[in-house]
């Protein structure tokens, strides 16, 4: 009898104990509250700061991003910096030239410098590191 229960208790929990782990090493990340991502450009654009939009567009097109954004809890917008229209924006948002800019619960994460790095030569880090910064 107590061979029985154990081949059936130990099977069953060491299912349950991988099944948890597979689960939440492969979770979704989740958006919490309102997130407003901004990307700004100049005038001129190099071919990285064209780089780091489309690495944006990118990872805003997967999940649960896709799904924060087509229900508004995150909205994406892009703006030139040397515009005047977009002027008190950028004067907000401390602006000087590109940027890209992530606002989530009242707090600002500046994604600039790892666009910069990683966006054209390294994209895989780069969407993995907005993916985090977009989790927080």
């Amino acid at each position: 009898m107590i061979k029985t229960i154990k081949s059936i208790v130990l099977p069953t929990f060491f299912a349950v104990f991988i099944l948890t782990v597979f689960v939440s090493a492969n979770e979704v990340p989740d958006i919490k509250g309102e997130t407003e991502v901004y990307y700004f450009h100049n005038n001129r654009r190099c071919p990285t700061c064209l780089a780091i939009e489309k690495e944006v567009k990118n990872v805003l097109k997967e999940e649960p991003f896709a799904g924060a954004k087509e229900n508004g809890e995150l909205t994406f917008r892009s703006y030139n910096a040397e515009n005047v229209v977009n002027k008190k924006l950028v004067k907000e948002l401390g602006v000087t030239g590109s940027a890209l800019i992530i606002l989530q619960d009242g707090k600002k994460t500046d994604l600039t410098s790892k666009g910069f790095m990683y966006a054209l030569k390294q994209p895989e880090k780069f969407r993995q590191a907005l993916r985090e910064a977009l989790s927080e």
